[in-house]
């Protein structure tokens, strides 16, 4: 069974919106992410060591092994977040329809 340390869950519909997550994982952690709906717009996956500054995470999208920042599609996706306090996903350059964002972190 997987080790989850903690998850959280929400729609996301509108530019500026954000799914968070308090993380507790301080070394091998990672960070599961998967979109599931209809939109047209893009997701930003982000981490913050501090609480307050964010900044973009490189991805994996474990279908296809696509590495990026954003996402544009439904999918499952995984990230390192070594040290962080504080994960996110946020909608950028949204244009329409939502997505339901499911944000699970592991211990590596």
């Amino acid at each position: 069974m997987p080790n989850y340390r903690n998850s959280s869950q929400d729609t996301i519909d509108a530019n500026g919106e954000v799914v968070s997550l308090a993380y507790r994982q301080f070394y091998n952690g990672g960070v599961g992410v998967q979109l599931v709906g209809t939109f047209s717009g893009t997701i930003q996956f982000e981490m913050s060591i501090d609480g307050t500054n964010f900044v973009a995470v490189q991805t994996t999208n474990v279908s296809t092994g696509t590495i990026a920042t954003t996402a544009t599609a439904v999918g499952v996706y995984k990230y390192d977040v070594v040290g962080a306090l504080v994960v996110r996903v946020r909608a950028t350059a949204w244009t329409s329809g939502s997505v339901v964002a499911s944000v699970v972190g592991m211990a590596g």
